[in-house]
C-alpha cells in the first residue's frame, strides 16, 4: 500500500470526523443522504456527459490502483534490451530473436523487432515517438476526468444548498427559529460534501495518477533511448551508462538512482 497516500487520506478523513466529534450535540446535522447522492450522483452525470462512459468507468476501476505503489519494471526491461544489444551487435540474429520472444513490454518488444526488421532510422523513431505520445495522451485524458470531477462536486454541493435554501424560504412563515436553523444547517451541509470530495479525494488523486503518468513517459523515453543506441550497435556497457545518465537527468519521481541496477554487459 502506498503510505503516503493513506496517511494523507486517513488523516484528511479523520480531521473531518474530529470536527464533527467535537459538537456531539448537533452530529446528526453532518448527515444528510439526500445531500451526498446530489453531489456524488451530480458529479458523476455531468462527467458522463462531457466524457465518455468507457473512459469513465476505466478512471473509476482504475482508483484503487493509486493506494498502491506501482512495481517499477524497468530494471528488468533494460537488462533484457542488454541482453538483445549484446546478440544483435554479435549479428547473432537467432538469439536475439529468442532475446525478443521473452519480453513482457510490448513497447520494447515492438520497437526491437522494427530493429530486427532493418527499419529505416527515421521510421522508427518516428514510431516510438508515436506510441509514447500516444500513451501520454490516454494516461492525460484520465487525469482530465478526475480533475472534472474534482471541479463539478463543489457546484453540486453548492446546488444541494440551494435546493435547501429554497425550500426553507418557503416555509419561512410557517417555521420557527430552530426550524430555519436546523433547515439552514442541512442546506449548507452540501456544500461541505462538495469541498471535501474535491479537495481531499478527487483532486489529489489526479495530481497523483498525474505524476505515474510523467514517471512511466520518462521510463518509456528511457527504452526509446535505449532501442536507439541498440539500432546503432553500440556496445552494451555503453547503452548501459547512457541510459544510466539519461534516467538519472530525466527522473522526476525523485527515486534514488542506486535503485536502478542495471548489468553490465560484457
Amino acid at each position: 500500500m502506498n503510505q503516503s497516500t493513506l496517511l494523507g487520506l486517513g488523516g484528511g478523513l479523520l480531521l473531518v470526523i474530529g470536527m464533527m466529534v467535537m459538537s456531539p450535540e448537533h452530529i446528526g446535522a453532518f448527515f444528510n443522504i439526500p445531500g451526498v447522492i446530489v453531489v456524488l450522483g451530480g458529479t458523476l452525470m455531468a462527467t458522463f456527459i462531457s466524457r465518455r462512459i468507457k473512459d469513465v468507468y476505466a478512471v473509476l476501476r482504475g482508483l484503487p490502483e493509486l493506494f498502491h505503489d506501482a512495481p517499477s519494471m524497468l530494471n528488468i526491461d533494460i537488462n533484457q534490451l542488454l541482453h538483445f544489444a549484446r546478440r544483435y551487435r554479435s549479428y547473432a540474429i537467432n538469439l536475439a530473436e529468442h532475446e525478443l520472444a521473452g519480453m513482457r513490454n510490448d513497447f520494447l518488444k515492438t520497437s526491437l523487432r522494427r530493429v530486427l526488421d532493418n527499419e529505416p532510422y527515421e521510421d522508427l523513431i518516428k514510431f516510438m515517438q508515436w506510441r509514447i505520445s500516444g500513451i501520454r495522451n490516454a494516461e492525460q485524458s484520465k487525469v482530465q476526468i478526475l480533475y472534472t470531477m474534482a471541479t463539478f462536486a463543489p457546484a453540486f454541493g453548492m446546488l444541494g444548498t440551494l435546493f435547501g435554501l429554497v425550500r426553507m424560504l418557503a416555509d419561512l412563515g410557517n417555521s420557527g427559529l430552530s426550524e430555519i436553523g436546523g433547515t439552514m444547517a442541512f442546506a449548507m451541509i452540501t456544500t461541505v460534501y462538495g469541498i471535501i470530495l474535491s479537495n481531499l479525494f478527487f483532486k489529489p488523486l489526479a495530481i497523483k495518477m498525474e505524476r505515474r503518468m510523467h514517471h512511466q513517459v520518462t521510463q518509456l523515453n528511457v527504452l526509446m533511448e535505449g532501442v536507439i543506441q541498440v539500432h546503432q550497435r553500440r556496445h552494451p556497457t555503453q547503452i548501459h551508462e547512457t541510459l544510466e545518465a539519461y534516467y538519472s537527468q530525466h527522473n522526476t519521481s525523485h527515486e534514488p538512482i542506486s535503485q536502478l541496477t542495471l548489468v553490465k554487459e560484457a
